[in-house]
């Protein structure tokens, strides 16, 4: 997202006012009103009200800043909201500094969602400068909504701060995101840092950092704590130890003491049959922090998420800088009611656009051993065309060695290597109706360089590689190159952000307007901890299915028949078996197609005719993980939901070593319906009642089988 340009906006909608009082108090704010579809903003009184038509959301001003005072699930009529106490922090008693303040009669606290520890409050009196309602979609990168910006000037801090609401129409929630600038005189020693530590009676207690939200959850009454996060460096993830996803639920409240988190990239905080869910726009992994990520903390006055995503070195008086974004989302059900709020406002936020997002890619580092350069040779590349296209294939992607320069990470010239440029290869393309995708180490590419190579090629899906964003200035210039390369070539251009390596990346809430998520590197051979084993990419793909979008999620899939035998039992299994893995997906087909043998061909070209029947009816679905967790002797597979039609898809695998031909499996959001089944690949047709449970029996006669089926609800 760009930084806001109050001034430069254009749009009819536009309510600004100039706020002049100075006061500590709160005060009554001017009248404005905005609506979009569902959608609609508004104030009354001291209020700011902001309403999806599912979520509603009220802020007061304070004087100091917003507060908010209560979240409402409009579709039920469950209200959040801690009345009871007043926004101030516990926490904040095992910092030293913050001692001596209170027994001066200072207070360190701002009264509203944001605060920066170090400052006085006495100093604190906010000038409510401008407010502003308007529709947006950030320049076609997102959906639209309305965009609420509230710009308060803190004079003896010498900064200035936009509190940023984004609110989609139909939506389970609503993003929250804060923009800072300094003014003449700003010192950085009262703008607060990471996350730190103290030593407190010979405990190690959590110092947070800057806060950026602030909801205010009762945790007196019975609750639990959902945390989750996934990890980055998946390619070195690639066994059944290493699982992809990490969960913590914690029990027990009220809340005396402060619980602290600052591995998690979401919290569901659960009251039995509902709940609000945070999650964090940012970088952060499960292993890897990032830059200024922060924590959650719950307590007695509420949930508090610190990672402002700015350090003080990095508040500059020339624009506003962001901080990272927060979604708050309600949900009534179970946890798989969370997941599915989850989703539907990671779609929101995130669209997928089957134009731009949806093809099977081929991408020529698959059948490496371990370096994969050597198939960038033209005459590998003009082989590999039509053996593509005979299967299904839609994009071949040259990988790393096309560019004139050396390959690696210090590569910079991304012009290709070929006698006559793109000319030859991009005919042949053409000719066999295959489009192309570029590997691009994006740290050191020039733009006007990948927009040539678009031009030519006229479609490029580029797999990102070798990032490294340790700053704020990294991420503005990472997304700014993004954003010019695809308004130069709108829906004709998408970036696979890869998250390999425990690098500084891009974690899995962030940046994914601009394409898709790279998952896994995996090996026919070499290295050998990288060998493609079955059961553990079908693992991987289920627990990432959890709480993350499948159609913005680029999965490997190899050739099993020439994986390593004396590491994997890939040959065991067969090529339709190991490519349907991908279906909930977005397929990448990280092999070669000139290797396969002819039954090979003749096996994944009938399975990718049929799959690609249905794909882009998937790519619309919500998919869920079912069944068990793969071990190689379960039941497992993927729900594929689609919330605006009455059927949806199933994809169950029957593992190697799994003795059950029958087994009942536990269904999302069917509990007590009549269903009709039907076999996708053999079109046997058959009816089920769910039972109570949600569960259906099926069966498969062998192991390491699986079946496709779509559901349909019958009245």
């Amino acid at each position: 997202m760009k930084s806001i340009n109050i001034k430069a906006k254009s749009f009819v909608a536009i309510i600004a006012f100039a706020f002049m009082a100075h006061t500590s108090f709160a005060q009554t704010i001017p009248v404005i009103s905005e609506k979009f579809g569902q959608a609609r903003v508004y104030t009354k009184g001291d209020s700011l009200i902001v309403n999806t038509g599912e979520v509603e959301r009220v802020w007061v001003w304070t004087g100091n800043g917003l507060v908010t005072k209560s979240l409402k699930n409009v579709l039920t009529g469950q209200k959040y909201s801690n009345s009871q106490k007043n926004v101030q922090s516990d926490w904040m008693l095992f910092d030293p500094q913050i001692e001596k303040d209170k027994m001066k009669g200072q207070s360190t606290l701002l009264e509203c969602d944001w605060n920066w520890l170090k400052a006085d409050a006495s100093l604190l009196h906010a000038k409510l400068e401008l407010l502003t309602a308007v529709v947006n979609d950030d320049e076609g990168f997102t959906n639209k909504y309305i965009e609420v910006v509230s710009q308060i000037r803190y004079e003896s801090l010498k900064l200035e701060v936009q509190h940023v609401i984004w609110v989609y129409p139909n939506s389970p929630g609503i993003r929250t995101q804060l923009l800072v600038k300094a003014l003449a005189g700003f010192k950085p020693g009262n703008f607060s840092k990471n996350d730190t530590i103290t030593k407190y009676y010979g405990g190690t207690l959590p110092i947070p950092g800057g806060r950026a939200e602030f909801l205010p959850l009762d945790f007196s009454v019975k609750n639990q704590r959902d945390y989750w996060g996934y990890y980055n460096d998946p390619g070195n993830r690639h066994d059944q130890s290493m699982d992809m996803l990490k969960e913590e639920v914690v029990q027990g409240y009220p809340l005396f003491q402060i619980e602290s988190n600052n591995w998690a990239s979401g919290i569901g905080v659960d009251y039995g049959n509902h709940g609000v869910c945070v999650i964090k726009e940012s970088p952060k992994t499960v292993n890897q922090q990032g830059h200024n990520t922060g924590s959650f903390y719950s307590g007695s006055n509420g949930l508090w998420i610190t990672g402002l995503g700015l350090l003080p070195g990095e508040v500059t008086a020339d624009r506003f800088r962001e901080c990272w974004a927060n979604w708050t989302i309600l949900y009534s059900g179970n946890n798989d009611n969370m997941q599915l709020a989850v989703k539907r406002f990671d779609r929101a936020r995130y669209p997928a656009f089957a134009e731009r997002d949806l093809f099977i890619l081929g991408n020529t580092w698959g059948p490496a051993d371990p370096l994969g350069n050597r198939f960038t040779e033209e005459s590998f590349v003009m082989k590999e065309i039509p053996a593509l296209a005979k299967i299904g294939v839609d994009v071949l992607q040259i990988d790393d060695g096309w560019q004139k320069s050396q390959a690696g990470s210090s590569v910079r010239d991304f012009l290709p290597k070929y006698t006559n440029g793109w000319k030859d290869i991009k005919a042949e393309g053409d000719k066999f109706g295959v489009k192309f995708g570029l590997w691009v180490s994006i740290q050191n590419a020039k733009v006007p360089d990948l927009m040539k190579d678009i031009d030519e090629l006229g479609f490029l899906s580029w797999k990102v590689d070798f990032d490294h964003l340790a700053n704020r200035k990294d991420f503005e210039d990472r997304t700014k190159s993004y954003r010019e390369v695809m308004k130069h070539a709108w829906m004709k251009t998408q970036f696979t952000l890869c998250p390999e390596y425990d690098n500084l990346r891009y974690g899995w809430y962030y940046a994914k307007e601009y394409g898709s998520i790279y998952f896994q590197n995996i090996q026919e051979a070499l290295p050998e901890h990288l060998t493609m084993v079955p059961y553990h990419v079908l693992r991987q793909h289920w627990l990432m299915s959890k709480y993350f979008n499948s159609n913005k999620l680029q999965v490997m899939l190899q050739n099993p028949k020439r994986t390593n035998k004396e590491r994997s039992d890939a040959f065991r299994h067969s090529h339709s078996y190991c490519f349907a893995m991908g279906f909930p997906f977005i397929p990448a087909f990280f092999q070669s197609a000139q290797f396969l043998d002819d039954d090979g061909q003749k096996e994944l070209k009938q399975l990718i005719s049929m799959y690609k029947k249905y794909r882009e009816e998937m790519f619309k679905c919500y998919t869920f993980p079912v069944g068990d967790v793969p071990s190689n002797d379960s039941w497992s597979g993927f729900q594929m939901v689609n919330e605006q039609a009455d059927k949806g898809y199933l994809l169950l695998f029957r593992e190697l070593h799994n003795k059950e031909i029958e087994k009942e499996i536990s269904l999302k959001f069917l509990t007590n319906k009549k269903i009709r089944i039907t076999n996708l690949e053999d079109g046997k047709v058959s009816q089920q009642k769910v039972n109570v449970n949600g569960g259906v029996v099926f069966s498969l006669p062998n192991p390491a089988s699986y079946l496709f089926l779509q559901y349909e609800l019958l009245k």
